[in-house]
């Protein structure tokens, strides 16, 4: 009896699916100007953020899934008291193999909770608006970004040739978005709800070489009642000068519709060329050019959050990366923006440049230095004639654990 039994346990063990994970924890102290839309009795705001974090993956010869949980905990003292606020994130995501070249893609990412940080990004993705509630002195509107997408991919059988796509459905802004359009003044972001497609290819027509091409479109419906869609097609070609300098071009065309909130109102059709380049190259910066620089300029149509009106933008932008041992980073970015219209947005314009730091201490391996800062500069035909500028700065502790290799 022992004989099959710890053959038997043999096999359970040998059959069950490998797990890596990455346990981590960060304090940051948060110095910022108070939000657009938010009451303060002084011109800077200190706030507290708790961030635990867990990263996992568990993995078959034929199926991999990801996970990662994020909460949030934001101790803010721009009130007469203390107050606690939570933003929870979800990401999930499956690949699971069906032959060698065709795989089935599962995504599901969700981010809840109130946050004060307007250009906040989580594992969820998207922007955070938010709105007063009332006439308190507090920035309580629930925000949500929920997206569940399905897809896959496949090289056909042919060499050198990847094709993806997914299709997804997205609901992103506040819980209780307003149902008006928004006056001058106004920032609250109406909620989007949208089906959401990508498809992309890749094929190596040489080894320097590739040829590219994307498909995006959404149909998008407000909380104001306003409904807008857009459709872009954009073939592609990267050309590899190095092992690390390349370069990609990506010109197309864009269609798309807005419908007024009005039913007496015709919507506004728009047709435009569509343009994306990105360079990828080192910067002479050290030994062994360690500094990654990304530069791209685009020209692409822009449904606004906040009028929610679809116009031609374009924006230019630099990343800057070091990368160094244990995980040590340097990460610098700047943003350029402006409408190319001549309708209400044409004075329309945004710059923005952000820094981040993630350095090892060298009491021991798990612990990490992290500092942030970021400097906006936003002008916007519904937050009136002059400019908003807003920044923050943090510094952070982080504790950090890896088991396996993830």
């Amino acid at each position: 009896m022992a004989l099959p039994a710890l053959a038997l346990g043999w096999l359970l063990v040998a059959s069950a699916p490998a797990v890596k994970y990455k346990a981590s924890a960060r304090v940051e102290s948060v110095i910022r100007t108070p939000l657009l839309t938010e009451t303060s009795a002084t011109q800077v705001v200190t706030d507290l953020m708790l961030v635990p974090r867990l990263d996992g993956v568990l993995y078959t010869n034929r199926l991999e899934v990801k996970f990662v949980y994020e909460p949030q905990f934001l101790i803010r003292q721009s009130f007469m008291r203390p107050s606690l606020e939570i933003l929870q994130s979800v990401y999930s995501r499956a690949d699971y193999k069906i032959r060698r070249d065709f795989s089935l893609i599962g995504v599901h990412t969700t981010t809840f909770g109130n946050f004060p940080f307007e250009n906040y990004g989580g594992v969820g993705g998207g922007s955070l608006p938010a709105a007063p509630v009332g006439t308190t002195l507090r920035t309580d509107s629930a925000y949500i970004y929920t997206e569940t997408a399905a897809g896959f991919w496949t090289s056909l059988g042919i060499k050198r040739l990847s094709v993806a796509g997914t299709l997804g459905w997205v609901v992103n802004g506040l819980l209780e978005g307003p149902t008006r359009p928004l006056t001058r003044g106004n920032a609250a972001y109406p909620q989007q709800r949208y089906p959401e497609l990508r498809v992309q290819s890749y094929y190596g027509a040489t080894p320097r070489d590739m040829f590219t091409l994307s498909l995006y479109g959404r149909d998008v419906a407000f909380s104001t009642g306003n409904h807008a869609s857009v459709l872009q097609f954009a073939p592609g070609l990267q050309h590899q000068f190095s092992p690390l300098v390349d370069l990609s071009v990506e010109p197309g065309i864009a269609v798309g519709r807005a419908h007024a909130r009005r039913p007496d109102e015709l919507p506004k059709d728009l047709v435009m060329p569509t343009l994306e380049t990105t360079l990828n190259t080192p910067v002479p910066l050290g030994n062994h050019w360690p500094v990654k620089a990304k530069v791209r300029a685009r020209y692409l149509p822009y449904m606004d959050p906040l009028t929610t009106k679809l116009i031609p933008r374009a924006d230019v932008g630099l990343d800057l990366e070091w990368k160094g041992r244990r995980e040590a980073k340097v990460l610098g970015k700047l943003r350029y923006a402006h409408p190319l219209t001549t309708g209400v947005h044409h004075d329309d314009a945004e710059a923005r440049a952000e820094i981040e730091a993630l350095l090892p201490l060298p009491v021991s391996r798990y612990l990490f230095v992290q500092g942030k800062a970021q400097y906006t500069w936003a002008k916007h035909v519904v937050l009136g004639s002059l400019p908003a500028v807003q920044w923050y700065t943090s510094v952070g502790l982080v504790v950090r654990y890896d088991r396996g290799r993830l």
